[in-house]
């Protein structure tokens, strides 16, 4: 029979039996391939996936057999709840069938899935895992397991102990990494139990019926080997164990203030109950520490405090001998040498003969020059109160320019004492610089040669140089020609005719002048 020839046979059948049974004969002529295999098994009845109203399929015959799918568009759960399109449309948008046996209809493109879609979004070391490392091969995606404890069962140290909640704890950059409130337990963590590992309180990581008195982990440190009792917390703390939160105050009368409050208890204590009997006065513990031995009595109190044995509270101003400056940083034994205070003298001189360099020269009130604080510094001495007061440039040389040394008053008034070699007359005018020279400067000169001499400078010879007439400065005032012919010899054009009077015919203004003939 040829093909034809069939077809026209299974047509007159089809034509002769009841229209429903008609259409499934019709349906399965025109399948167009063999579904997955996971439809295999209805195959052969279309209306299971195929509305029989209509050719396309419809997603609630799809959901009807893949409930869960359902259930995720229905709560908006799940890649097909939380994907719109996935949500909204019909199925066989996406999965098509018919396409074999081996076909894979979900279309999966592992590279570009957006894992946020899904029940499990990927952060942390989860974004670097390979989509195998959690989904089977032969398990549907959305299958893969969404609790830590399926995938970290070997690194579950508690064995399972504290449930498969593992993000309640840890986090996903690092398993090593945790977040676990420890205050959810009844026992907060404070102090330096903060950065205690879990390991030192939870042997084995084992956390249930852990003991929660100090004593349990701290009885090594007891170092009152249980004679304080087991309440540790009433005098220590977890901030540190050394830190101690015992009121001595309050519990013995005996504030620890300052220099004590740093004490460690058995500097004190020497039994380990602390239970020393102890009298409050300074001296029985600081009998040694006394440099007075005794002569200021026992009330150390009355001039020591607390802060450091070092540092007194006694006012020296109630001696009438105030320490001011220098003299407030000194230690007392920078003074008192000797047992009693009553020894020492309040003069500077007591003090200080050993640094007066003047040799005695100066009165004994070293105040009148020097301040109290520094001895060589803020030097006030007022040099005009001398037969020597300091004028002009005078006042900006040191002392050490006139004074060799600070026996002062070894040094010389006289100007040649300490110009001698600028005097450039070799001493022919005096010693006497003062008539012609000030402190303002050496060459600043105010002699008057009109007062001062018998030859009064006058027209030309107002603006002449000393040197000019005067042509050794070593040269005696008398060595210096006062006629007319004793300089101005060469310019006599009569050649000594008329003789030295030139005055008689020439004036000072000019020599080229003639007043008379």
């Amino acid at each position: 029979m040829t093909t034809r020839s069939l077809k026209i046979v299974l047509l007159a059948i089809a034509l002769m039996l009841p229209l429903a049974a008609t259409a499934q004969i019709f349906e399965k002529l025109v399948m167009p391939g063999r579904v997955i295999e996971g439809h295999a098994d209805v195959e052969a009845d279309c209306g299971a996936c195929h509305d029989a109203d209509s050719d396309a399929a419809r997603a609630s015959l799809c959901t009807s057999c893949h409930e869960d799918i359902g259930r995720d568009r229905e709560l908006g759960e799940g890649f097909h709840g939380r994907f719109a399109p996935a949500r909204t449309s019909e199925c066989v948008a996406c999965h098509t069938d018919h396409e074999g046996r081996d076909a894979d209809i979900v279309n999966l493109q592992a590279g570009v899935f957006d894992h946020a879609l899904s029940d499990f979004p990927l952060g942390g070391k989860h974004t670097l895992a390979a989509c195998s490392d959690c989904h089977a091969p032969d398990q549907a995606y959305h299958e893969a397991p969404l609790v830590c404890g399926d995938c970290h069962v070997d690194d579950d140290v508690h064995d399972g102990t504290l449930g498969q909640a593992c993000g309640d704890c840890h986090n996903d950059d690092s398993w090593a990494e945790y977040r676990f409130d420890h205050s959810t337990t009844g026992y907060p963590l404070t102090g330096a139990h903060v950065d205690t590992a879990c390991a030192d309180c939870h042997q084995n990581n084992r956390f249930e019926n852990t003991p929660r008195s100090c004593n349990s982990c701290h009885a090594i440190d007891d170092v009152h080997a249980g004679t304080n009792g087991p309440l540790c917390q009433d005098c220590h703390s977890t901030s540190s164990w050394r830190t101690i939160g015992f009121d001595h105050f309050e519990e013995t009368g005996f504030a620890l203030l300052d220099g004590h409050g740093g004490l460690a208890c058995t500097d004190c204590h020497a039994r380990e109950d602390f239970k020393d009997e102890f009298a409050n006065g300074c001296v029985d513990c600081h009998r040694a520490d006394d440099d007075h031995q005794g002569r200021n009595g026992t009330d150390c109190g009355s001039c020591h405090q607390p802060t450091t044995w070092q540092d007194s509270l006694f006012d020296h101003g109630d001696t009438g001998f105030h320490l001011v400056e220098a003299h407030a940083v000194l230690e007392c034994s920078a003074c008192h040498k000797a047992e009693s205070a009553a020894e020492v003298a309040t003069s500077c001189s007591t003090c200080h003969a050993m640094d007066d360099t003047h040799g005695g020269q100066m009165t004994a009130e070293c105040s009148t020059c020097h301040t109290q604080t520094a001895w060589h510094a803020g030097i006030v001495f007022d040099h005009d109160l001398t037969a020597f007061p300091l004028t002009g440039l005078h006042a900006t040389v040191s002392c050490g320019g006139c004074h060799e040394n600070n026996r002062f008053q070894d040094a010389e008034v006289g100007c040649a004492s300490c110009h001698g070699d600028d005097d450039v007359h070799k001493g022919t005018l005096g010693n006497d610089c003062r008539s012609c020279h000030t402190s303002n400067g050496w060459t600043i000169t105010v002699f008057d040669h009109d007062v001062s001499t018998s030859f009064p400078l006058e027209g030309r010879h107002e603006g002449l140089a000393c040197g000019d007439c005067h042509t050794s400065s070593s040269a005696s005032a008398s060595d210096v020609p006062s006629t007319c012919g004793g300089c101005h010899a060469g310019d006599d054009v009569h050649d000594g005719q008329f003789g030295n009077s030139c005055g008689q015919c020439h004036n000072v203004n000019s020599f080229s002048e003639v007043d008379a003939l």
